[in-house]
């Protein structure tokens, strides 16, 4: 049995999803709902950590570039809860530096938009299981010292 099944089989995960494009925090949530419980939306940064606050999802998926506070500026507001939920960043922003910044931040998943309808559930049941993922590029995401 893989990884994510044994992590699947505690619970159904509670997510908010998050981005101020309408049309793609409809297409997170449809893709999401398909394994999991959307239970809350918002369409800036500001609504987000309110909702998450107030919802207490498992794991939020966050637009890296939202009006009010960006999917970054969120994360970093997180850090200071307990508990504080797992996190993906959604973007178009495919520069290492940026995903090495929402890592840094606290994501521990990381999706390219242009990768969403593959990546995005692989993000999601990867970091519920406490492991990293990053879209792939064909350049390393992060830099190697």
């Amino acid at each position: 049995m893989g990884v994510w099944k044994l992590c699947a089989l505690k619970m159904k995960l509670r997510i908010l999803v998050a981005d101020d494009n309408a049309q793609f925090l409809q297409m997170m949530a449809l893709i999401l709902e398909a394994e999991f419980e959307v239970v809350a939306t918002a369409i800036d940064g500001q609504r987000a950590l309110q909702m998450i606050r107030s919802c207490q999802p498992d794991l939020v998926v966050l637009d890296l570039e939202m009006p009010l506070l960006n999917g970054i500026d969120v994360m970093r507001e997180l850090a200071n809860d307990n508990p504080s939920p797992k996190a993906v960043i959604c973007s178009v922003e495919t520069d290492p530096e940026i995903v090495e910044a929402a890592v840094a931040a606290g994501a521990m998943g990381y999706v390219f938009k242009s990768r969403i309808e593959t990546d995005l559930i692989l993000a999601v049941r990867a970091v519920a299981c406490g492991q990293a993922f990053v879209s792939p590029n064909g350049r390393p995401p992060f830099r190697t010292y």
